[in-house]
């Protein structure tokens, strides 16, 4: 036994000694812990510039930003608003310069703003409640979208969801978002309902709000980026395609777009899960009021997405306009139409092949004339 151990024991009694000792222990597991992450989120922090960045408050005391990235020259066609998913922030379509929905569509004229809704933002413990679907359909998404054309001066926009934010839009046209508002919408791996992976069992949908945990999704995911590339597992097939990744882009992908899920966002979701997949607000399926939608829409949907099968998204893309035969709808499934791969749910946003198989078909369809001017092949 070393000289200063037997020493603490003298002070402090062999119990004490040892309660010191495993402190000791624990605080420098602490403090290796703090630094690990610091040193990784330093390491993979990607900083991107825009010409303008706003925070707005909402009507319930909460909040969201406003990215713009706008073209050289001022485009003849309607801004673009880009709406990402459940935890995650802006940065799931604007991921690094060769990984951007949003600078695809800025190289090709369009004006685009990228809003982070409140569930994206890091806010203190007090508006975190607050942050849950109902709320962000109220009060985010129509803020957002007033926001944008009362900048510009526009009176549409062109919508592109992906995941939530897609069911963000399922939820509020023709109600808290008036359907003239909007000019064609684009959804990516949106679905209609949400069939879980796992079965979640019907009583963990009854668990009070107040007593659901905060994923800290944040932190796992910058504690864990730095292996994130050794190898695949079932994590990551769940989540996306690993052979769609280029190397170094999961790795950012964690640490600059993954954000918590809020303790009632939390049960949100879950409780839909438990169910029957219905996505319910204020008590009404979501999809209910998309029988008439007449804003033309497509539908993108990866064929190995598992968080948003196929099948889910297509549910949504028959509720559009199921009553209303003069609207048009396109619904791709990518890795059935031609594209390299099946695309998981990730990688719809930051795969290496977006640019080639996600993105222009988005680009043709908000910029065309004529919606149905797509080639019959890729129309489903």
């Amino acid at each position: 036994m070393s000289d200063w151990l037997q020493h603490l024991i003298r002070i402090t009694g062999s119990t004490g000694a040892y309660f010191l000792l495993a402190g000791g222990v624990a605080l420098l597991f602490v403090v290796s812990a703090a630094l690990h992450l610091a040193w990784w989120r330093r390491q993979l922090t990607l900083a991107l510039g825009y010409e303008a960045v706003e925070s707005i408050d909402t009507a319930d005391g909460s909040r969201i930003e406003l990215r713009r990235i706008a073209p050289a020259e001022p485009s003849a066609l309607p801004p673009v608003l880009l709406v990402h998913g459940v935890a995650s922030n802006h940065r799931n379509q604007d991921g690094d310069p060769d990984h951007s929905l949003a600078r695809y569509l800025k190289a090709r004229g369009r004006d685009v703003w990228l809003v982070t809704l409140r569930s994206g933002l890091r806010l203190r413990p007090t508006l975190r409640r607050k942050t849950c679907f109902a709320n962000m359909a109220h009060y985010d998404l129509p803020l957002a979208i007033g926001t944008v054309l009362d900048r510009t001066g526009a009176p549409q926009l062109d919508y592109v969801g992906f995941s939530m934010g897609g069911i963000l839009l399922y939820a509020t046209l023709g109600r808290e978002v008036p359907e003239r508002l909007i000019r064609r919408a684009a959804f990516v791996g949106a679905p209609g309902r949400i069939d879980s992976p796992v079965r979640v069992p019907r009583f963990i949908g009854s668990i009070p709000r107040s007593l659901m945990p905060t994923l800290p999704l944040r932190t796992l995911a910058i504690a864990y980026a730095f292996q994130s590339e050794w190898f695949a597992t079932p994590l990551h097939h769940a989540i996306l395609n690993p052979k769609n990744m280029e190397r170094g882009m999961t790795r950012r992908g964690l640490v600059n777009c993954i954000e918590d899920v809020a303790s009632a966002l939390h049960a949100d979701f879950l409780r839909w899960a438990s169910r029957d997949g219905t996505i319910e607000i204020d008590g009404k399926p979501i999809l209910r009021g998309l029988e008439d939608a007449n804003v033309p829409a497509l539908f993108i949907a990866g064929s190995a997405d598992r968080i948003a099968p196929p099948a889910t998204v297509r549910h949504a893309f028959e509720a559009w306009g199921a009553a209303n035969p003069r609207v048009f709808k396109r619904f791709v499934l990518l890795g059935e139409d031609g594209s390299k791969g099946g695309y998981g749910h990730g990688d719809l946003a930051l795969g290496a092949g977006v640019s080639r198989d996600v993105y222009p078909p988005i680009e043709e369809f908000l910029a065309s004339d004529d919606p149905r001017a797509t080639p019959p092949a890729q129309q489903q």
